[in-house]
């Protein structure tokens, strides 16, 4: 990723997993249509759909993307899926490597701390495939979101929404 990221010469860049892809042919084409003026947004986000190998759809990622986004409010989660969470370029940093696992949950949150804005497409613009390797290493993962939401937010509030995030489930 970080490759690609010296790579890039476009305005903006998203990072999609093997298996996974734009939603529909022209998803960029409504994404510029979705935006409201002509300055650029720091970010453009919207929703995803989880499929299978076959690209049939499977079900609505379960946690959506807000009306409004802000870096505090992953303290509920990685509520945008990085492959629908597109940074302008002049925003974007390298991921940090310490995390085999949760590098995007850290690099999506560094990102929204310096965007002024952040624009939800309502669109669905990614179809993910079911298989991902943070799928396969749920628990490795959970563990090192834990560590980057308390480098973000302070320990305190990470234990504390990590309490709500196990009454949630308990709840559901």
């Amino acid at each position: 990723m970080n490759k690609g990221i010296k790579l890039a010469t476009g305005d903006y860049l998203c990072f999609l997993n093997a298996g996974d892809g734009l939603h529909e042919d022209d998803t960029l084409l409504q994404m510029v249509h979705s935006i409201n003026g002509t300055a650029l947004p720091g970010v453009l986000y919207g929703e995803t759909e989880i499929v299978d190998s076959q690209g049939h759809f499977l079900y609505m990622r379960r946690l959506s993307a807000p009306a409004t986004l802000t870096w505090k409010s992953f303290k509920q989660g990685m509520l945008v899926c990085h492959q629908a969470f597109f940074a302008r370029r002049d925003l974007v940093e390298p991921y940090d490597l310490r995390y085999r696992f949760s590098a995007d949950f850290d690099w999506c949150i560094r990102i929204m701390k310096k965007a002024d804005v952040l624009h939800n497409t309502h669109l669905t613009l990614i179809d993910y495939l079911n298989e991902g390797m943070t799928t396969r290493n749920h628990k490795a993962s959970l563990k090192e979101r834990f560590r980057i939401m308390s480098r973000h937010y302070g320990w305190a509030s990470t234990v504390t929404h990590h309490l709500w995030f196990v009454l949630r489930l308990l709840y559901k």
